[in-house]
């Protein structure tokens, strides 16, 4: 091989190294200052899909703790995008009571990523709240889903409009028969 090949092959060889410093470099920079997060990809449809939802207050970590959001409030969300919403609790007799705390219909709009939810709250009087919701959703570490709910209450309310956070999360049906099923002392 001569002189001049050689030459040319330990250049290329030593641009190619060079190269690889200065990726190693930028990749090792970044990860010292960070890198800033990707936009959320937009959803092409309502995450709230038909069957059983619960909202918990914090992110359910373990499957026990989907079965205690499922336990004290279920909601059922039909194809067309109506739901009930039912409270279970336990009356001071110790028996498992479940009654419809709401009712309502939510539509998601695509363009504007934001769910509205016309509702009526029933209270365990029997009187009726009339309001409306707006829901946005977002995925806190990738995985677990987040909605931020403002409440924009029609009729008069000691509650606050205020938007809060919530977790929703799909109870499985096997735990939602076993709650509905439920006969005598519950818990």
């Amino acid at each position: 091989m001569s002189l001049r090949v050689q030459y040319l092959r330990q250049r290329s060889v030593t641009r190619t190294m060079r190269g690889l410093h200065s990726l190693w470099a930028i990749l090792l920079a970044l990860g010292l200052i960070g890198v800033p997060p990707l936009a959320q990809a937009q959803l092409s449809e309502n995450p709230i899909t038909p069957g059983f939802w619960s909202f918990a207050n914090r992110k359910s970590e373990t499957t026990e703790d989907v079965r205690v959001a499922c336990r004290n409030y279920i909601e059922i969300r039909f194809a067309d995008g109506h739901y009930i919403g039912l409270r279970i609790y336990k009356a001071e007799s110790g028996v498992a009571v479940r009654e419809v705390g709401e009712v309502g219909r939510c539509t998601f709009n695509r363009e504007t990523q934001v769910e509205h939810c016309d509702k009526r709250l029933i209270k365990p009087d029997g009187s009726i709240m009339l309001g409306t919701t707006e829901s946005r959703y977002s995925f806190g570490d990738g995985k677990t889903l987040r909605m931020t709910v403002t409440p924009k209450m029609i009729t008069d309310t000691p509650f606050t409009n205020a938007p809060f956070d919530t977790f929703p999360v799909h109870c499985p049906d096997d735990v939602v028969w076993g709650i509905l099923n439920e006969v005598g002392r519950s818990r």
